[in-house]
């Protein structure tokens, strides 16, 4: 992905092209007064912008925001915590519902089951450590491992050492 470029979203079908004007605005505003990005491009689109993923459901792992500009056409922003998946503006209003329904109810979709699936994940880790040891906090509920698991790793990696150190002089010995 380019940040630097932008994709069109017309007549399904998607074309590179130039950032524009009111994006560098946006950006320009975002750090020069040191407003938030998505209200930076709330600012400058002059509409506000609606959030197509729900907050807390995908644990912050995808969010897709939409502006509805009646000017610019409508801007989509695919981004992760970290950094921005896709940006992609759609000239054409009757294209929206197309692109909607083609390109991002499919990835909202995977997105909210691979979520479901690490919420699971952890549940089915804590009720193992509960099933193991009980409601005691020697428990670490995101992993089901508990101080007893940790401590036997440790006195199993450490009698490991020993017979690798045993062995090492044995051969020395024979040398």
């Amino acid at each position: 992905m380019s940040y630097d470029r932008i994709r069109l979203y017309d007549a399904g079908r998607f074309h590179d092209t130039e950032l524009p004007d009111w994006y560098h605005k946006a950006e320009r505003l975002s750090e020069t007064e040191r407003v938030d990005f998505h209200r930076a491009f709330d600012r400058v689109l002059d509409c506000e912008h609606t959030l197509l993923t729900e907050e807390g459901l995908l644990g912050g792992a995808l969010e897709i925001r939409f502006w509805p500009s009646e000017i610019h056409g409508i801007f989509v922003l695919v981004e992760t915590p970290l950094s921005i998946v896709e940006q992609i503006v759609i000239l054409n209003p009757a294209d929206w519902l197309p692109f909607l329904s083609r390109y991002l109810a499919p990835l909202i979709t995977v997105a909210n089951q691979s979520s479901l699936i690490a919420h699971h994940n952890r549940i089915g880790n804590a009720f193992i450590a509960w099933a193991r040891h009980g409601e005691g906090s020697h428990v670490d509920r995101e992993t089901g491992l508990s101080r007893i698991d940790l401590d036997n790793d440790r006195t199993r990696r450490m009698a490991q050492q020993a017979r690798a150190a045993m062995e090492r002089e044995r051969r020395e010995g024979r040398a």
